[in-house]
């Protein structure tokens, strides 16, 4: 073998070497865009919890569904003053929209929000029940009228 020879073969063993260092670093490096990918994700799906979670607990929001519980579970829904209505109104809205950003898949763990949320839902869907069907039928109104109510509602572990 000429000199030459032995010159090409070491340079091809070197360049062979470098081209596996080189794949090995890009797989490193595909590793490691892949878990900050994942923890970006996490991190954007735990601020979407919490953002929804910040929408529920609103003065707004919590008063509507304190007097849904409390005081409109007492009262037949035609006895209601226009507040009631308000809170009604207001309880029915925030739990539709709530469960239309669920509905769409953004978070993975719906779960968190549903199964802390159930005992809440379950109880203001079955007394707002008869108000919404009422909204429904009313001149102006649809069918699917606070219809991801009824899909969130749907979506709570019963007792």
């Amino acid at each position: 073998m000429s000199d030459y020879e032995k010159l090409a073969s070491v340079v091809q063993i070197v360049v062979a070497i470098l081209a596996f260092i080189s794949v090995y670093l890009v797989v490193r490096q595909i590793k490691i865009l892949t878990s900050q990918l994942k923890a970006t994700q996490l991190a954007s799906e735990a601020q979407s919890i919490i953002s929804i979670v910040e929408f529920l607990q609103t003065t707004e929001a919590r008063e509507a569904r304190e007097t849904v519980r409390a005081k409109l579970s007492e009262l037949h829904h035609d006895a209601w003053d226009e507040r009631q209505n308000q809170h009604a109104s207001l309880a029915c809205a925030n739990y539709d929209v709530v469960a239309a950003l669920l509905r769409v898949d953004l978070i993975q763990n719906k779960h968190v929000i549903i199964e802390n949320w159930a005992p809440s839902i379950i109880h203001c869907h079955r007394v707002l029940s008869p108000f919404i069907e009422k909204k429904r039928i009313l001149a102006g109104g649809d069918r699917k009228y606070w219809s991801n109510f009824d899909w969130l509602r749907d979506q709570c572990p019963r007792s």
